[in-house]
């Protein structure tokens, strides 16, 4: 009995690295992303909170924070949507956890996006950034 519980207790641990760790990497080559984005075939998403973006944005993406999104999904995703306008959707957060939520709030209603992971992968890549609002 110990030995199935010890089991249970490794399976449930590795759902969980999977799901931190692995689930919510960077999708897709920034680099390759953003000449997507250059020549008007995607937009990027960032979810982060204002006090985040303030130290910093890509250049020329759109703001949706989160916590907006989970106060009114339907609008939001809506508004997202219709600023796609049948473009690639590139998400991306501090980490890669909150893109991943709002990609699957996107894959619910039928929206197919991209989790460019944290921040930090981006400027890693030397993509150009610009002061978040104020």
């Amino acid at each position: 009995m110990k030995k199935l519980s010890n089991v249970i207790i490794a399976f449930i641990f590795g759902f969980f690295i999977f799901n931190f760790f692995i689930k919510n990497i960077a999708e897709a080559d920034v680099k390759e992303s953003y000449a997507h984005f250059l020549s008007g075939k995607a937009i990027f998403i960032d979810v982060r909170e204002e006090d985040e973006v303030r130290q910093g944005m890509v250049k020329g993406a759109i703001w949706h924070p989160l916590s907006k999104i989970e106060k009114d999904k339907t609008s939001e995703i809506k508004k997202i949507k219709d600023e796609a306008q049948n473009k690639e959707i590139y998400l991306y957060c501090r980490s890669g956890n909150r893109s991943g939520k709002v990609k699957s709030y996107l894959e619910e209603a039928g929206i197919k996006s991209v989790n460019m992971g944290g921040f930090s992968n981006l400027i890693n890549e030397q993509i150009p950034t610009q002061q978040g609002p104020q």
